[in-house]
């Protein structure tokens, strides 16, 4: 039966991080919204690590709540621990990470989903699409019941004829204890949407109490968290409470009552136990196809790759203020389970461990990301948008960002607007998705910040300012919080020219931000700030110092901007013909034509497109342009 005569505006199949964020964002921009998952318990479940943020990852948080997203907010009120990394290298590269109450993360973000007007949630598994004319208008389920939608988000994550490995034992399924979605890949494939394998894994959780903390080295949190939302900026009852209905939400006061994660290390009887079973692996012994993360690799790969290397560091994190288990992080596995077990009580602190859930390997379908254009919208199938790893990417905050930006992309096109595409010069969401739709990944991809060109300029703290103009454009916030960040950026702006004009104090030469920059590089004292400096609020503080620190780099930075700028501003027409472009070599045309780039910045970075190529298609575009102005001027009779 279909469920709906009338279409809703937007479809989502799927309730993981990607498909929060999707959901909420298109909601909230007023489109009619449907979120299908199937299992409603388990919406936004942390299935590996319960943790929110690390290097780059942390400032893509920042980035989704400079956008209006949910996933900041949720961590700074489920967060157990907060801990900003890479502290004494400087600000350019510091990122803030928390661990979270892996249930109550849980928890509260599904209360939001169901107190979010527009939004309507039901559980049914998808189990194929609905086209019509090149284009999906719908979703059937596993119910019988069919639903239309004028646009679908799909954010699948690794259910998609998802295997679980341990050792030789094999279970369908996206993660354990839960289902596989075995037949919704043919749509896929109908469609015309090639579809490849990639595998991803999990450590064995464990019973606290059963654990020798006494042998292992605490690792607290700070006393003074970094937390991931703008709650200067933000509106007050974004945290616990929701004016319409008077409902609380869960949580508690950000960074409150922090709990200790703890340090331990593999033994040489650890690697000698996983080496003499080596041929036991899921990974080693053939069975799994699926490329694995290269940067989170299993205990094999640690102790194949690094065989140098006489021990790994193993972090023990709690799940949750209401559990006893705990999450091995470091120990990712698909040995056998008595091999697990084994394995575990060779480690100092855990000789007598219990295992309350065995490690095991994940195999899935992923589509090419290619196969997209950078509003997430597939090029083979209309109002069809993938986020999340189904694009091939690997963590809850690639996958949130991504969720973010196609369920405003799918509200845009179902609205006739032009997309939501932010560059690789606003942020690391720009980077996340040029590269996928640009070059693709043959592993599950985790952003870096080695990933982006300008990274300099990606400072967590200036998120919502380098992503104001979207957030305001696309209306993904309220207007007191716009008007909040504008009076931010004024008042950020303003101290930044009076560090440069206030002169040092006594006893150094040159203004306050030459001495700044002196103390930044050990070269002279601690300068001494202004008093109505002091007064302000430590994020545009922070913000102020930053600039004023790096001004020299930043400025570098913005020049190389401006100088790239020019290409990216040139649209490709959808309907452009490469082969018929004079001189464009044979191979560039073929690439070019696969991968309908969106402008000329884009075709750059296409492997193999040679700058000779650009400044063909450059000046061809340009007689283009010209040749429109032309016929639009001629008088007609």
């Amino acid at each position: 039966m279909i469920f709906n005569k009338i279409p809703f505006d937007v479809i989502v199949c799927g309730a993981g991080h990607a498909g929060c964020e999707a959901a909420l964002a298109a909601s909230r921009l007023g489109a009619s919204t449907l979120l299908l998952t199937g299992n409603l318990d388990t919406i936004a479940q942390m299935s590996c690590n319960p943790a929110i943020g690390g290097q780059a990852k942390g400032q893509i948080v920042r980035e989704i709540d400079a956008l209006g997203g949910e996933m900041g907010i949720n961590t700074d009120v489920t967060g157990i621990q907060f801990r900003l990394l890479n502290e004494s290298k400087g600000p350019a590269v510091q990122s803030p990470r928390a661990q979270c109450d892996k249930k109550a993360y849980q928890f509260r973000m599904k209360h939001v989903l169901e107190l979010q007007k527009n939004l309507q949630l039901f559980q049914a598994t998808v189990t194929a699409l609905v086209f019509e004319s090149g284009r999906v208008v719908g979703v059937r389920t596993n119910l019988d019941i069919e639903f239309r939608g004028r646009s679908v988000v799909v954010t699948t994550g690794t259910f998609l004829r998802g295997l679980m490995h341990i050792g030789q034992n094999k279970n369908e399924g996206g993660r354990l204890g839960d289902f596989s979605a075995r037949t919704l890949s043919s749509s896929f494939l109908e469609a015309g949407i090639e579809l490849q394998r990639l595998k991803t894994g999990t450590p064995p959780r464990l019973l606290g109490r059963s654990i020798d903390f006494g042998k292992m080295e605490e690792q607290k949190g700070d006393a003074s968290p970094t937390l991931f939302a703008f709650h200067d900026t933000r509106d007050p009852e974004d945290m616990f409470h929701v004016e319409q209905t008077g409902e609380s939400r869960l949580g508690w006061a950000p960074g409150s009552d922090q709990v200790s994660c703890w340090m331990t290390y593999t033994t040489p009887r650890t690697a000698e136990i996983v080496r003499q079973n080596l041929h036991k692996s899921a990974m080693y012994s053939g069975e799994i196809k699926g490329v694995g993360p290269r940067y989170c690799p299993s205990i094999e790969d640690k102790f194949v790759r690094f065989a140098d290397k006489p021990r790994h560091l193993l972090f023990l994190e709690p799940e949750g203020r209401h559990t006893n288990e705990y999450y091995v992080n470091g120990l990712s596995t698909s040995l056998p389970f008595e091999v697990q077990l084994e394995m575990v009580h060779s480690v100092p602190g855990l000789e007598n461990a219990v295992l309350l859930r065995p490690a095991y390997a994940v195999e899935y379908d992923f589509a090419p990301p290619t196969q997209l254009f950078p509003s997430l919208e597939s090029k083979k199938v209309e109002n069809l948008f993938f986020a999340g790893q189904i694009n091939g990417t690997s963590g809850y905050e690639e996958a949130a960002c991504q969720g973010l930006v196609a369920g405003v992309n799918a509200v845009r096109k179902v609205r006739a607007e032009d997309p939501m595409v932010i560059g690789r010069h606003e942020g690391y969401i720009g980077v996340l998705i040029d590269d996928l739709v640009t070059k693709g990944t043959n592993e599950p991809y985790r952003m870096f910040t080695s990933r982006a060109e300008h990274r300099l300029l990606f400072n967590h703290g200036s998120a919502e300012l380098r992503l104001e103009a979207h957030a305001r454009a696309h209306r993904l916030v309220s207007v007191s919080r716009l008007d909040r960040i504008r009076a931010k950026r004024s008042q950020i702006d303003h101290w930044i020219q009076e560090f440069g004009r206030r002169r040092a104090g006594s006893g150094q030469n040159g203004s306050l931000a030459d001495a700044v920059r002196r103390q930044m590089t050990g070269g002279g004292p601690a300068a001494s700030l202004p008093e109505d400096f002091c007064a302000l609020g430590s994020a545009v503080q922070q913000e102020v110092l930053y600039r004023v620190s790096y001004e020299g780099y930043l400025l570098r930075e913005e020049r190389q901007i401006a100088k790239l700028a020019d290409v990216e501003k040139i649209r490709i027409p959808a309907d452009l013909d490469f082969a018929e472009v004079k001189g464009l070599r044979k191979e560039s045309a073929l690439k070019l034509a696969a991968f309908k780039p969106f402008n000329l910045g884009q075709a750059s970075r296409i492997s193999g497109v040679s700058p000779a190529d650009i400044s063909i298609l450059m000046v061809m575009l340009e007689a283009r342009r010209r040749a429109g102005e032309e016929s639009a001027s001629v008088p007609r009779n």
